[in-house]
């Protein structure tokens, strides 16, 4: 089948998305705002998902962004892959334009919602990449459908949810003090962005920010998309990632050796106990990530790791030419060597 998502040559229509991605990156030289072209794929009569394509040739990469975010908070990352792949993704149910049903929370659930959009967009293989939360999404959806992958880039994102959650249960928490938005921070967009860059660290695309929230018509934040409850039935389905028995070429890129400012915005403004509590918090967390690595690497058979010392669990955002970098370089050297056989099917 000739799709403009599969291997074959592209189609007419997918040969104008590309010329029409050339001008948007033209006009982003400029300082103009690059529009990725936007589709809906239904999963069924009650759910709808966004999908983000920023256009690009050759082997599909599908990104699946962290909890809490949406596809657009790869709008900035996603057009450094476009020279060399064809870079699409996904905004998961309950986030951004998606529907929000009342039910689908759970990892299972998330990772079969990725094989419907793959079907419906005609992918027969693809590199899944993605970030955080993307992770357990990737690896149920790899041991379910390893006949569907060329790869997996887990982007911050192969980690033992369970067993790091309880590890980390035995230190309380220091509390951050993180101010609440002024009328003018949530009176518009740009001010939204600039106050969420001030408590987070991270500055998100302006798309992204646009896509989390709800807007007034006079441009004023009056809410978020997406209700608590979502969050909680995603986090009660995590489990530890079992990566037994999957071949497929697989690369964990990991911020390491992160400073305590990371998860402690405000460490410099606490006073002396609460500092000693946070490093504590801070020391605990990185210990506990290592065995996190530890385990990809003796239980991912084909897996590589690279590690970005200082960066920080948004590295795509703050480290993004060496994410890039890393991705390339592991898709380069991978890409149609991994062939499964009907005996890789692990579900």
């Amino acid at each position: 089948m000739n799709h403009p998502y599969s291997r074959h040559p592209r189609s007419e229509s997918c040969r104008r998305l590309g010329a029409a991605l050339a001008v948007a990156l033209s006009l982003q030289c400029a300082g103009e705002r690059v529009v990725p072209a936007i589709r809906y794929v239904s999963i069924n009569t009650t759910t709808r998902l966004e999908v983000v394509d920023w256009g690009g040739d050759g082997t599909p990469v599908v990104l699946l962004a962290g909890l809490g975010h949406t596809a657009h908070v790869f709008d900035a990352f996603a057009p450094r892959l476009t020279d060399a792949y064809h870079v699409i993704g996904i905004t998961r149910r309950g986030f951004g334009t998606s529907s929000l049903p009342d039910t689908g929370y759970d990892i299972a659930t998330l990772a079969d919602d990725i094989r419907v959009v793959l079907d419906s967009l005609g992918i027969d293989r693809a590199v899944l990449a993605g970030h955080s939360l993307g992770g357990d999404e990737m690896t149920l959806f790899a041991r379910r459908h390893p006949e569907r992958l060329e790869a997996l880039v887990y982007i911050e994102a192969a980690y033992n949810r369970a067993s790091s959650r309880d590890s980390m249960a035995r230190y309380a928490v220091p509390s951050s003090e993180t101010p609440p938005p002024s009328a003018a921070d949530i009176g518009s967009v740009q001010a939204y962005r600039a106050y969420y860059a001030r408590v987070n660290g991270v500055t998100m695309p302006l798309s992204e920010i646009e896509a989390m929230y709800r807007w007034a018509p006079d441009g004023r934040r009056i809410g978020d998309v997406t209700p608590s409850w979502t969050y909680g039935r995603i986090i009660e389905s995590l489990e530890d990632p079992d990566y037994a028995g999957l071949a497929m070429p697989a690369l964990a890129i990991y911020a390491t050796d992160y400073p305590v400012t990371e998860l402690f915005l405000d460490y410099a403004a606490r006073d002396a106990a609460t500092q000693a509590d946070m490093r504590a918090y801070h020391d605990a967390s990185l210990r506990i990530a290592r065995l996190s690595r530890e385990y990809f690497r003796s239980h991912m058979i084909s897996g590589r790791t690279e590690e970005i010392s200082g960066a920080g669990h948004s590295l795509y955002i703050t480290h993004a030419e060496q994410v890039v970098d890393a991705m390339k370089r592991f898709l380069a050297d991978v890409l149609w060597v991994w062939q499964p056989s009907e005996s890789t099917t692990l579900w």
